[in-house]
Parts: structure tokens; sequence; C-alpha cells
């Protein structure tokens, strides 16, 4: 549902957060040796939940269409769900009763990396395998062999996003970031590629993820003339830049690209004039044209009522479970170690997004990514490129085949 300007302006996204939450709750305290149970941590309530609660069902969907199918070596899986509340000291209280009361297999779970970096060193004490399907600021934030990440890296999402906006638009670039891991790493690695790209970064702002008033800031913005913006928002209190930019007329001068724009389905509840031509590099768009994204929107349709958009962030989710699951095929077992050492094999699975392969040596994955543009508030696809690695060539980042497990 679309809202107007002045809604929009007066509170941004959170005001659409409240109907999100309903039927993802607290674990059920059944211990039946005939499931293989997976742990999941998502903000299922807070400002977060507008990722949150399609990610738990994207999940759900996973699970049930696995045990559908007889599930995983004879056994149904059952998801102990803990809603983190937006709360990042919560992943750490939750982590450690996923592991060590609840024993799960695999925890899947956190929506930003400062969350992930409470759960994930709990996880990993616990020896309690941990998968995080999410966007991420690349091996250089997180370097664990009991850690898989299935959503893409920076270098993915920007390598060819950056160089699309210089040729079109020109080499000026100022960057806005989220001011966390995430953020920051994303403009690190934004300002790297457009310098690589013979760009000009005129300007570099981070944000504390509860800021919403950006007045001072496109003011700046209007000083440096740039060629155009590129942005790292994330979460509702950043959303309302965009009506913020809007109506200083600036999305009529400066163009606007983003890895994280959509993440939230927000372009839908944006008038439209607010997003038009936003460009973004994603590996998942609900508008792709092929028959696996179709055939998954259908089936997610089905299942859930309140459908409005899945979006990357919600695929990611689905796909880290099929991608979990086919390493315990693999494996012949839910054991950590032989999951792990099956991972590192070099499985795939074939998704909505396309073919999904685990990167050994970083524990990425290699995907097809795709560039589009938000067209009357759609995404219109504009180019592909299959199997994109998520580091580049040359890059420092760790090995963590190099670490004991």
């Amino acid at each position: 549902m679309q809202i107007s300007r002045r809604q929009f302006l007066g509170y941004g996204l959170g005001g659409a957060a409240g109907s999100l939450v309903g039927g993802l709750g607290f674990p059920s305290a059944s211990l039946a040796a005939d499931t293989i149970k997976a742990g999941v941590l998502l903000d299922l309530s807070g400002p977060l939940q507008l990722y949150g609660h399609v990610k738990a069902q994207c999940l759900e969907l996973a699970a049930d269409e696995i045990n559908a199918k007889g599930g995983l070596l004879g056994k149904k899986i059952e998801l102990v769900k803990y809603d983190t509340q937006s709360n990042n000291q919560l992943y750490g209280q939750y982590a450690q009763q996923l592991a060590l009361k609840d024993r799960v297999a695999v925890v899947h779970g956190a929506i930003t990396s400062a969350a992930r970096e409470v759960a994930r060193p709990v996880l990993a004490r616990a020896k309690t395998l941990y998968i995080m399907n999410m966007i991420n600021e690349g091996p250089e934030g997180a370097c664990d062999r009991n850690m898989f990440t299935t959503g893409p890296t920076p270098q993915q999402l920007l390598n060819n996003l950056i160089p699309y906006m210089i040729k079109k638009h020109g080499k000026k670039v100022y960057i806005l970031a989220a001011d966390y891991i995430f953020g920051q790493l994303s403009a690190k690695w934004a300002e790297r590629i457009a310098k690589e790209n013979g760009g000009e970064v005129v300007g570099l702002d981070l944000f504390p993820m509860d800021v919403d008033k950006f007045g001072s800031t496109i003011g700046k913005i209007q000083a440096a003339k740039p060629d155009f913006v590129f942005n790292v928002f994330v979460g509702p209190a950043h959303a309302a830049f965009y009506g913020q930019w809007a109506s200083a007329g600036m999305n009529k001068r400066i163009p606007m690209a983003s890895h994280t724009i959509g993440d939230s389905g927000e372009q839908l509840r944006m008038p439209p004039d607010v997003s038009e031509g936003i460009v973004t590099v994603k590996n998942y768009f609900d508008e792709l044209d092929t028959p696996a994204s179709k055939a998954f929107i259908e089936r997610f349709k089905k299942r859930f009522a309140d459908y409005t958009y899945v979006g990357s962030l919600g695929v990611a989710d689905y796909q880290g479970m099929l991608l979990w699951a086919e390493a315990v095929r693999k494996a012949g077992s839910v054991d950590r170690r032989k999951v792990i050492e099956a991972f590192e094999s070099g499985i795939a699975i074939d998704g909505p997004s396309g073919r999904l392969a685990s990167h050994p040596a970083t524990h990425y994955c290699t995907m097809d990514m795709y560039l589009a543009e938000i067209q009357n508030s759609r995404f219109k696809v504009q180019e592909s490129w299959k199997q994109v690695p998520p580091v580049s060539a040359g890059d420092d980042s760790c090995d963590v085949l190099k670490m004991s497990l």
C-alpha cells in the first residue's frame, strides 16, 4: 500500500511496522527424537521487524517444503524461534539458550552485523553451527569457520553498481551510510571501487541507526555538487531520508544509488515520485522474470496471505535453509564438523535467485547478481551477471580454511 508524501515525511516507515507481528512466537518445548531442530534468531518486533517478519516466513516456507519431501535424513525439521525484539543484547541470551537448552543443530539469524557479533562468539564457543542469511560487509567483518553467510558481499553488490553510476552520471560521488560495521565497511568498499574506476568521493557521512532528520546533510550534498549519491541506509529511521530528499527537490537534480533500498519492500510504500529512478544491485528481486522466481512467489503467496514483498533478504533465508539442508544431505549427518566440511566441499542449490554455491575459502557464496532501477514503485532489471564470486581478485580476505574447528 502506498502512502502520501505527508504521511511518509511524518513517520518514515516506522508506522507500518506494527502490523507485521503475528504467528511467529516463542519456541516449542518439543524434544521429539524424530525431528532435527533448527534455531531462528530474528527481530519479530521492534523497528527491525520490517525485515525479520518476512525472513522468518521464508525459513518456515523452506522448512515446510523440505519436510513435505521427506525431511532430512528421514526426520522433519523443527524450527525453534526466538524474537530478539530489535535488541542486540537478546541475541546473546537466546543464542546460548538455543545451543545449550534447545540443543539445535544450526542457528539461522541476525539482521545487523552488530547483532551477529553478539550471537556469533556464543555459538562458536558452544560449537553450534551458525548461518547468517544477510547481505554483509565481507570476510574482513567476521572471520569464523563456524559461520556461513548466504547474502552478497559489498564486492558483489558494488563492483558493478558504482562503475555503472560513474559511467552514466559522472565521477563525483557523495556517500551516506549507517554508522555500524556493515555501513562503515560498505562505505569503505564504495570509496575504493569508485577510485579504482576513476571516481572521486566528495563527501562521506555516517549516521546512527536512530537518526531520521537529514536537513543539514542535504545542505552539505547541495554544496558538494556530486554527480550522484550512493547510500547504505538501514532501518525505518533512515528511510525518512528519501522523503526529505524529494521534498528538497533533490531527487530531480542528483541521481541516487543504494544497495539497501527495497530490502523491506519500502519502494512500495513510498510515493512513486520519491523512489523513482533509484538504482540498486541485488541478487534477487520479486520482479525477476524467471520460472524459478515466479514459482517461488506463487508458493509464498499461497502460504502467507499477508504477502507484500519478499526481496533479497527474505530469499537469503529461504535459500540459506536449502543450502544447509544440502550440506546435511552430503554429510549424511547433522554433526557440526561434517556439515562444515560439506559446505567447504563446494555445494550448490538452484533457488529463486538462480544458482547459489558455497565459496569454501570465505564461507560466503557465489551467486547471480542483477542491476535494477525503480520505475513506478517496481524494480526494473537492467543488467545481470552470472555466478559472481564474493571477493575480488587480489583481496586480502581471511582464509577460514586455515582456522581450526
